[in-house]
């Protein structure tokens, strides 16, 4: 009995230790890429994924809080993370990554939001939360995108540097996203999201982060087709 808890004890390090070095050992939502971006410093490098339909739980909080840990406990809550499951099946659903963070139409609110592992592929086989005032579920419709891959910090302001990047070189690329006066993408008529695939120990440099802009099925067809022409 003690040689198999020293094993589990050994095995729990070995994963704690990856998970500091930047090892993702949870499920990922399937996605395809339809087309890579490779740029060079000062330019921003993207991708253009297209994602199928899923299901997640997601929590709104404040944006003026300095923290994120309460809507992170409300949704871990409901999976099981640190305690009992508060939904109402009892049941044990498992993490998985990213974590996606959205701001709403609404000022001042944001959404945190886990995707469920891809066997929840319908609402009924879902089970309702506790809190149904606290915790929501979603059916995500499919989407196609830009996403942007980047290192170091997840806090909002590095996250929205990425943004505004991401959405300025897609339109020196010819996709069409509203701008205001100034000539600057308004973030606030385009559908974004940050995702931060890792927990808050692992090394900065060793993390993946992502932004990601929703894009149309004609702005993908005509990007892509311009890119490759260029590269043909």
């Amino acid at each position: 009995r003690r040689q198999r808890h020293n094993t589990n004890t050994q095995s729990q390090n070995t994963k704690k230790m990856g998970m500091v070095l930047g090892k993702i050992t949870v499920e990922e939502p399937a996605f395809s890429v339809l087309f890579k971006r490779s740029l060079s410093s000062p330019q921003t490098s993207y991708e253009i994924r297209r994602y199928g339909q899923r299901y997640a739980i997601e929590a709104e909080y404040d944006s003026s809080s300095s923290t994120t840990r309460s809507p992170f406990m409300t949704l871990a809550g409901y999976i099981g993370v640190t305690k009992a499951p508060e939904n109402e099946a009892n049941e044990a659903i498992a993490m998985t990554a990213p974590v996606a963070m959205e701001q709403t139409t609404e000022k001042n609110k944001k959404l945190m939001r886990f995707i469920l592992p891809s066997k929840y592929d319908e609402m009924s086989k879902i089970p309702k939360p506790n809190n149904a005032d606290k915790v929501i579920i979603k059916e995500i419709s499919p989407a196609v995108g830009a996403v942007h891959q980047f290192n170091g910090s997840f806090t909002d302001s590095h996250c929205h540097e990425k943004i505004r990047a991401l959405a300025l070189q897609l339109s020196i690329d010819g996709v069409y996203l509203p701008k205001g006066e100034d000539g600057a993408v308004v973030l606030d008529k385009v559908k974004y999201e940050w995702w931060g695939f890792n927990p808050p120990f692992t090394l900065p440099f060793l993390r993946r982060n992502e932004v990601w802009i929703e894009l149309s099925e004609e702005q993908v067809d005509k990007l892509v087709a311009e890119k490759k022409d260029e590269q043909s």
